[in-house]
């Protein structure tokens, strides 16, 4: 299946840091902004990397992975990404479209049957661009489930009874469990391989994601990062959580070096061929007319962010944004986890920022992603 990429594809693979030529200027400013970052008492530990068509251009860790036991935050670190798991599900799903095992406006229970039949109609489409009115997550405590779930199909008991939020394609809500419902697709749509055999072999060995895994907590996993929270202003470590309801929708674990290749990989053909590249970075339609900032998992443009409190009255912000013309991007919210990966397609160049801690104030992960791209595209 590697063999089989063509050449442009595996370069990004093939080429150390050492043989690119990056503007070294550009690298020591955003080198500064990371290390005035991590001075927050808040802020445990900082990972970055950025990769463009040739491979990783530069990746840093600042801070700790693991402050009680002083081990230092390093590029090789695997950190929880949170919501970037839809964009790894995505390329999964995209992956099964092109082999013809599934359709993407096919109703849902063509591939699942035990989903109940009450519901009203839902499409892998709609799932994967939040319109499908399955609702997200009820409470806090289902965000920090600590339940272990032994099979797909048995995670979707959390939700599957439970009422649509709306008629599937008349509104947007993101839902991380409608990517539970898109991995119980998958699979019934293959047959022969569950959900993690499917991630491994359609987007972890073609893409050569070696430091990339599914967080699951009894595992030994090398280089896994230490999770904390913030609580009343203090560091706190982060309770105890199970995350095998949510795999598709945020159960792994990366390097951001994996995940800022793996992005690449969407900025050219090869991986995924180009009609499918269109589909997933085309913004999704309501039945209205009204399109969303959500393509198939992405989302599309600055949409998203433009009008968030933080950034609405923020000149710098706004101006940083209207100068990509055709970036996609991700943000990631994780129990012990945030993080952000921005692909600006124009430039074939990607970034992924993670800091190993929830509800921490000091360091915004998107301006510090935003900036380091604005500052490597300025001639």
């Amino acid at each position: 299946m590697f063999a089989a990429l063509p050449f442009q594809v595996l370069g990004f693979l093939l080429f150390t840091a050492s043989s690119l030529a990056t503007p070294s200027a550009a690298i020591q400013s955003i080198d500064q902004n990371f290390s005035k970052a991590i001075a927050a008492d808040t802020l445990p530990g900082l990972n970055v990397a950025i990769a463009d068509k040739h491979g990783i251009v530069w990746a840093k860790g600042y801070g700790f992975a693991d402050v009680e036991n002083q081990v230092a935050m390093t590029p090789k670190h695997k950190m929880r990404i949170g919501s970037i798991a839809k964009l790894i599900t995505a390329a999964g799903l995209m992956r099964l479209y092109e082999q013809q095992k599934l359709s993407l406006d096919t109703p849902v229970t063509k591939y699942v049957e035990v989903w109940p039949t009450h519901h009203a109609a839902i499409n892998l489409k709609q799932l994967a661009s939040h319109t499908s009115g399955v609702r997200s997550y009820k409470d806090k405590a289902e965000f920090l489930l600590n339940e272990h779930y032994s099979s797909t199909l048995s995670s979707l008991n959390l939700f599957k009874e439970d009422p649509l939020l709306f008629e599937p394609g008349t509104k947007h809500t993101y839902s991380t469990l409608a990517y539970t419902l898109i991995a119980a697709a998958m699979e019934g749509a293959d047959k022969e391989r569950n959900f993690k055999k499917i991630i491994q072999q359609e987007v972890f060995n073609p893409l050569g994601m070696q430091d990339s895994a599914f967080d699951d907590q009894a595992d030994i996993i090398a280089y896994r990062q230490r999770p904390y929270t913030v609580l009343d202003g203090k560091l706190s470590n982060a309770p105890q959580s199970d995350h095998s309801y949510k795999y598709a929708g945020g159960g792994f674990i990366a390097t951001p070096s994996d995940i800022s290749r793996f992005a690449i990989a969407h900025s050219q053909a090869g991986y995924l061929k180009p009609a499918s590249l269109k589909t997933m970075f085309t913004k999704a339609q309501l039945k209205n007319g009204q399109t969303i900032g959500f393509g198939i998992g992405w989302m599309i443009d600055f949409d998203n962010y433009k009008n968030r409190p933080n950034l609405k009255d923020n000149t710098h912000a706004h101006k940083l944004m209207a100068s990509f013309d055709n970036a996609v991007m991700h943000s990631g919210g994780s129990n012990g986890g945030t993080t952000m990966l921005i692909l600006c397609r124009d430039h074939q160049r990607s970034i992924t920022v993670v800091k190993n801690v929830d509800n921490d104030p000091s360091a915004d992960v998107f301006l510090l992603a935003l900036e380091s791209l604005s500052l490597l595209h300025t001639p």
